[in-house]
């Protein structure tokens, strides 16, 4: 046992005395409780100084508590980035609003345990592209639910539906490489949104979340798996999460750039993709922020200045390294919806 200042207590470490508040004398915690990140700033504000813990190099904290920390951290810090609290930085002012709302529904998610056990094993199974491509589709689902005006309840069913929405492959890993599937994984990988649908139900999530997970390979003409739902009669949150996570898709796992993901997205309306979903995503977010240094076609890097003036993959870059990487004695700004024959390649 050691006496420990509140201040240098870590999350995961173990109370070995009861903890009694200085000014009403009553228990706080009994002995053997776990310390987290909510108490220890709770104890801070009761003005207690000293705690006793049993060891002070050893850490009790399991998985969930290290993913919930983290997840959260990511779908802030991401939703921040895709739209930033200062409006000319997004492409239209109420994209801050949504952004909040979408901050808050995220903080939301993360306390469901069985939400994040899932996001766990997606790390481990596939911490490469299946657990970031989880957390990205959330990122532009919850912003696109927001965007369409939904209530901030169903803003939360997309967003744990898109958190989840591979969670099916979690039973089949081997058929996460979509170059080299063979025809029998390819089968088995038209399995999983079934898959997927029963581990939601199976751990208690809604009708809506399960339906979300079972739809998202639907196309609106039809074409889709598993069922050939075709139009209206794909839930809306399952048309927004196939649009977002097909975006992420292209970009993460089949080597995309933004431009020509988007292209696709765009070109494939109507098909498969709700047209009308697709036209909020062009106009509700800057698909490279404000501020994102990049690489362009022409192979000179800039830094993006303006995403209010034009829509989708055609911002505003000022160029300031030429195409062999030496620095320009004077920047210039290229206007990419003006030239339309540059493009952006990529994210630096």
């Amino acid at each position: 046992m050691i006496r420990m200042n509140i201040h240098s207590v870590l999350e995961g470490m173990i109370i070995a005395e009861p903890i009694i508040c200085p000014s009403t004398g009553k228990t706080l915690l009994n002995s053997g409780s776990k310390l987290t990140t909510s108490i220890i700033e709770s104890l801070k504000s009761r003005k207690v100084y000293q705690v006793s813990i049993t060891d002070q190099y050893t850490l009790f904290v399991d998985p969930v508590d290290s993913m919930t920390k983290e997840l959260g951290r990511l779908l802030q810090d991401k939703l921040v980035k895709m739209a930033p609290d200062v409006p000319e930085a997004n492409v239209l002012d109420k994209m801050v609003g949504i952004s909040k709302t979408g901050r808050k529904v995220a903080k939301k998610i993360i306390k469901n345990r069985s939400i994040v056990q899932y996001c766990v094993l997606m790390k481990i199974i596939d911490d490469t592209f299946l657990f970031n491509h989880a957390v990205n589709s959330c990122v532009l689902s919850l912003l696109i639910a927001g965007s369409i005006g939904m209530t901030e309840d169903s803003i939360e069913q997309v967003g744990i539906g898109a958190l989840l929405h591979d969670i099916g492959l979690c039973e089949m890993p081997l058929v996460l490489n979509v170059k080299r599937r063979n025809s029998q994984q390819e089968s088995l990988w038209r399995e999983h949104p079934t898959y997927g649908y029963y581990f939601a139900k199976e751990i208690g999530l809604s009708e809506e979340v399960a339906e979300i997970i079972l739809n998202h390979h639907e196309n609106w003409d039809g074409t889709g798996y598993p069922n050939n739902l075709c139009n209206q009669d794909i839930p809306i949150g399952s048309r927004i999460v196939t649009v977002c996570e097909s975006y992420d898709r292209l970009i993460c796992q089949e080597g995309y750039s933004h431009t020509e993901a988007m292209e696709y997205i765009t070109d494939n309306r109507h098909s498969y993709f709700d047209g009308n979903i697709v036209q909020v995503f062009i106009n509700s977010l800057a698909i490279y922020p404000l501020g994102s240094m990049v690489r362009l076609s022409t192979g000179e890097v800039g830094v993006v200045v303006n995403v209010r003036r034009n829509q989708g993959d055609r911002p505003i870059v000022r160029v300031y390294y030429n195409r062999v990487n030496r620095p320009l004695t004077k920047p210039y700004d290229v206007d990419l919806s003006a030239k339309r024959n540059v493009s952006i390649d990529k994210i630096l």
